[in-house]
């Protein structure tokens, strides 16, 4: 009998992008952290030793696990390194806030769209490496979409929380701040276009506050990275409507582009001050290049 439960979450995961040639690729993917967390499960490499082996999941063997936790009967049925997961006394929440203001509804694919089917990739990551993962979304208020989920079992739900968001209104970190103790400690990724003043300062001390490990994923549209504009122009501000009238000349977009620049120089600055991991992104490169983008940066391995 189909579950449909089951059938929404494959639909919103094909709705997101992710493709089973992508989830196997995110399959080879696990969540670091910095704080120490019991390890005896096989969760992920610790200072700590665990105490708890009752069996949790399965997930698929990435360089760095513990072999003494693979799973050698599934190994000689399926020929792939298969990792046992048992629950441990202490886990992590990945907590995954989108920026829900008007203005990610801009580009092709929108903002919106591409900060969506990052964080399905991502809280997948951390599902199959037996995480908590919570979504949340912001504006000019902070929503708390799921509780805390865990085990790859939860896939479907994750997936299901996010192709129905939907833009209005203005940005306002400071809904990160007042909410960040209804979240778990853990890592806190902010997606966001970051287009808002002021910007996610103290939001980011909040999140330290809280016990949690920031990280900004900046998407911008690639009409934003790269204008293809010119003569007179009257432009609207998404969110709060005010209007401006210019005339772009080739010194316009200079300035326009040292804007940018400098924009991105104070973010990147912004997040080292906080310890916080920072990736710069365009909405329209894919979920793949996406997802490279934060293993660079770290957010994932």
């Amino acid at each position: 009998m189909t579950n449909p439960a089951a059938s929404a979450g494959i639909a919103a995961a094909r709705a997101l992008g992710l493709t089973p040639d992508i989830l196997s690729m995110l399959d080879r993917m696990t969540l670091p952290s910095r704080r120490p967390v019991l390890g005896d499960a096989g969760q992920r490499r610790s200072r700590h030793t665990g105490g708890s082996v009752e069996f949790a999941d399965f997930r698929a063997y990435v360089p760095g696990d513990d072999f003494r936790r693979v799973d050698w009967n599934a190994y000689a049925r399926h020929e792939r390194l298969i990792v046992r997961l048992h629950s441990a006394d202490e886990d992590v929440t990945l907590t995954l806030w989108i920026d829900t203001s008007a203005s990610m509804a801009y580009g092709d694919p929108s903002k919106l769209r591409a900060a969506a089917s990052l964080a399905g990739a991502l809280g997948y990551v951390a599902l199959g490496a037996y995480d908590r993962v919570c979504v949340a979304s912001f504006a000019s208020a902070a929503r708390i979409l799921t509780p805390r989920l865990r085990g790859r079992s939860a896939t479907h739900r994750l997936w299901a929380s996010l192709p129905g968001l939907r833009t209005s209104g203005s940005t306002d970190f400071d809904a990160i701040g007042r909410a960040a103790t209804r979240t778990a400690p853990g890592i806190a990724v902010v997606i966001s276009d970051f287009l808002s003043q002021p910007g996610p300062d103290a939001a980011l001390a909040a999140l330290r506050r809280a016990g949690q490990e920031p990280a900004l994923v900046r998407f911008l549209s690639r009409q934003e990275v790269e204008p293809d504009v010119r003569g007179d122009l009257r432009l609207v501000d998404a969110e709060t409507r005010a209007t401006v009238e210019v005339t772009v000349t080739p010194a316009t977009m200079a300035a326009y582009r040292r804007r940018l620049a400098d924009r991105t120089d104070q973010l990147r600055s912004l997040a080292a001050r906080h310890r916080a991991r920072f990736v710069d992104l365009v909405s329209d490169v894919g979920i793949v290049d996406s997802v490279r983008a934060c293993r660079t940066a770290g957010i994932v391995r």
